[in-house]
């Protein structure tokens, strides 16, 4: 399935060989492109330290992982993007619990996918920025290079809001947004079921990982 494919691939971005490009280097615009990096970093050293190697560490390791992408990732934003016009109307218990069960499913999917490495690289190309309001956006483009030579472009969607930490709100893949695929996903299956029986099924998926 696409969704899959779009969350693996979402993991490659903390690939052990994450590479900067002169033009990014030379850019004014470096700072998401540096968060990311930042996060990356945080989380290679959680997996390769050796106290937290093996399987009888997992819940461990993946705790601390999902300590970093906590900071890192605006999950409510996501997960409102993603139930798009199924959110309005939704009681604020609803919401919170959609949302809580969302960021569950983003974790769980791609921590897993985290875990299996094999010299996947990530080539940082270039940053484009811009400020709407009171809050700056930033496109972060990126390719990944898997072992094969096979080219896969990537952008993080981020914004930050004054001195706050850029956050990602979204991830498009080879021109295919995370979130909207999420959407259209979510609306196929309130247009046949309740919202209670959504939240039974990501409750489904999340409790088999």
């Amino acid at each position: 399935m696409k969704i899959i494919r779009t969350l693996i691939l979402f993991a490659f971005m903390f690939s052990p060989m994450s590479v900067f490009t002169q033009q990014t280097l030379a850019s004014d615009a470096l700072s998401a492109t540096q968060a990311l990096k930042v996060r990356i970093d945080a989380i290679l050293d959680v997996l390769n330290t050796p106290e937290f190697k093996g399987d009888e560490k997992k819940e461990v390791r993946r705790q601390k992982i999902r300590d970093i992408v906590l900071h890192g990732f605006d999950f409510g934003r996501m997960a409102q993007s993603s139930l798009g016009k199924h959110w309005r109307g939704r009681t604020p218990e609803e919401k919170q619990a959609f949302t809580v069960r969302f960021q569950s499913l983003i974790e769980n999917t791609y921590i897993s996918k985290l875990e299996t490495y094999t010299n996947e690289k990530v080539v940082y190309l270039n940053e484009q920025r811009k400020t709407k309001k009171d809050r700056e956006y930033a496109k972060v483009q990126t390719q990944i290079i898997t072992p094969d030579g096979t080219e896969i472009p990537i952008a993080y969607m981020m914004y930050r809001q004054g001195k706050d930490p850029w956050m990602v709100f979204d991830i498009n893949i080879e021109g295919v947004s995370m979130v909207n695929n999420y959407r259209s996903q979510f609306s196929e299956f309130l247009g046949q079921k309740s919202f209670s029986e959504l939240l039974k099924d990501l409750d489904a998926k999340n409790s088999s990982e």
